[in-house]
């Protein structure tokens, strides 16, 4: 059960939307919606506005959702570190993180934002909503597709998405070319998500002239699903973080939310 859903407050044009459909959520899950604000004060111009802004943005959005909330807010500019680990820190005491699709580092310091999302799910050891920077969502969670891979994986990422799946009006657990393990494979996912209360439609796709990344998104578009959910991988290369080649794809190209497991 989702009984806390914290959302990653930031001075970004997308941050209104992230609450709404953050607050969607936590409606449906009768959760209690966190907002965390979390900046630099010797980086910004204006720190004590730009924090009254943010909470009143976030009172606003949620004023009339009849949902409970909470609003934290984290100093990262007299401590040694950054906004992805003190995002992270405060996700552990959540269920669900949300956050919008990765930018580029703000140069003229008007706001923080999260540029590594390999650091970020290293850290939170919780699922992460990752929300498209541009589009609009009117709904989120009904429509649920799965990329399915036999594997830790994408066994988490069922695992954690369980309590969305199982309000879910319609499931799809998608695999694509040889991600089947066993021929009975189909058969055991389909019993184990019922033992869940979920009914889902598995489906093997074989491997096209497309790459996975794109199979998936087409499907999506097809099928009209408002969220993905994914496990990936994450690679350390001599101190650097590489996502898998799906998952850095799809976070490129997404046009659908995507819950993301490491």
């Amino acid at each position: 059960m989702l009984k806390n859903i914290m959302v990653h407050l930031d001075s970004a044009s997308s941050c209104s939307e992230r609450i709404q459909l953050a607050g969607k959520l936590a409606q449906q899950h009768g959760a209690r919606l966190t907002g965390l604000y979390v900046f630099s004060s010797p980086r910004l111009t204006e720190p004590d506005r730009q924090l009254a802004e943010a909470r009143e943005l976030f009172a606003e959005q949620t004023r009339d959702s009849g949902i409970a909330t909470e609003f934290l807010q984290a100093d990262t500019g007299f401590l040694h570190t950054g906004i992805t680990e003190m995002v992270g820190y405060y996700a552990s005491f959540a269920d669900l993180l949300v956050v919008s699709q990765p930018l580029q580092a703000d140069r003229n310091k008007k706001y923080e934002v999260i540029t590594s999302p390999e650091r970020l799910l290293l850290g939170t050891g919780k699922p992460v909503l990752v929300l498209p920077q541009h589009g609009s969502a009117q709904k989120i969670g009904e429509r649920i597709m799965v990329a399915w891979k036999a594997g830790p994986k994408a066994s988490r990422a069922t695992h954690d998405a369980m309590p969305l799946l199982r309000l879910a009006k319609h499931v799809n657990m998608v695999s694509i070319g040889d991600a089947m393990f066993a021929r009975d494979e189909s058969s055991r996912l389909a019993d184990y998500l019922t033992l869940h209360d979920v009914k889902a439609h598995v489906e093997s796709i074989p491997q096209g002239a497309l790459g996975v990344g794109d199979t998936l998104l087409n499907l999506a578009a097809d099928d009209q699903i408002d969220m993905m959910v994914l496990g990936v991988h994450i690679a350390n290369r001599r101190g650097r973080l590489d996502m898998g080649e799906v998952g850095a794809y799809l976070l490129r190209q997404m046009t659908v939310p995507m819950l993301l497991s490491h």
